[in-house]
């Protein structure tokens, strides 16, 4: 179920479980009347954090299984002075729809290329993915909406490849991306563009950061954060 609240995302996601933390990085703001004063530094919402002491034999694994998503603790987090509503609460039929895009779009992206192979059961895997949403942000009210508002908003998830071997996190995502019909996750009863291009996005961010791991990619776009082990 979706859970309302009015509170900040507390982003203790971010913490990767509590089994590795990320090396610091320093930056210094840059003052008003700059070229870079809107500009993000560092601030890449898909960076990915990958394991240093990652073992040997996980540089050639192919085969992944997606399990289910968790959906059951989700924060739905509406811009400072909205009021929530009960419309955000999921029902078992789009679990089934959000599960659906999951499989659907991780499968066409994790197989590109022929990069993995997508199993049907965990004991054929080498990879698990798991996927937990962890929060909506729509920008405006049901009823903005209905008056012409943009139902544009953001949602955040947590995307991690772990070794079925072994339990341990080979590759992580938490990323928060926008859209402009957040209102898709509203009512999940069909396929929707919206809600399959945001998968596509975790998927493809996710692939990336595999192949980086494994040194099968020079992708430009693929620089990881490496992890401490505690």
């Amino acid at each position: 179920m979706f859970r309302l609240c009015s509170l900040p995302v507390i982003f203790v996601v971010v913490a990767l479980g509590g089994c590795a933390q990320v090396e610091q990085r320093k930056a210094t703001a840059p003052e008003r009347g700059d070229a870079a004063y809107l500009k993000g530094v560092d601030t890449r919402s898909d960076e990915l954090y990958v394991k240093a002491d990652t073992p040997g034999e996980a540089m050639h694994y192919r085969k992944v299984y997606i399990a289910q998503a968790d959906l059951d603790d989700v924060n739905v987090i509406p811009a400072e002075g909205n009021n929530l509503n009960d419309d955000w609460i999921i029902e078992d039929s789009e679990v089934v729809v959000m599960q659906d895009a999951i499989n659907r779009e991780f499968t066409a992206t994790l197989s590109f290329q022929s990069a993995y192979t997508v199993v049907d059961s965990p004991e054929d895997a080498e990879i698990i993915l798991n996927t937990t949403v962890v929060a909506i942000h729509p920008n405006e009210t049901f009823e903005q909406v209905a008056a012409g508002a943009r139902p544009s908003g953001s949602i955040t998830a947590s995307v991690a490849l772990v070794d079925s071997s072994t339990g341990k996190v080979l590759v992580r995502s938490v990323d928060t991306r926008s859209t402009d019909n957040i209102w898709a996750f509203n009512q999940l009863d069909n396929q929707d563009a919206a809600v399959d291009a945001i998968f596509r996005g975790w998927g493809n961010s996710i692939r990336r950061g595999m192949l980086a791991m494994q040194g099968r990619s020079s992708d430009p776009l693929a620089p990881v954060l490496q992890l401490k082990q505690q």
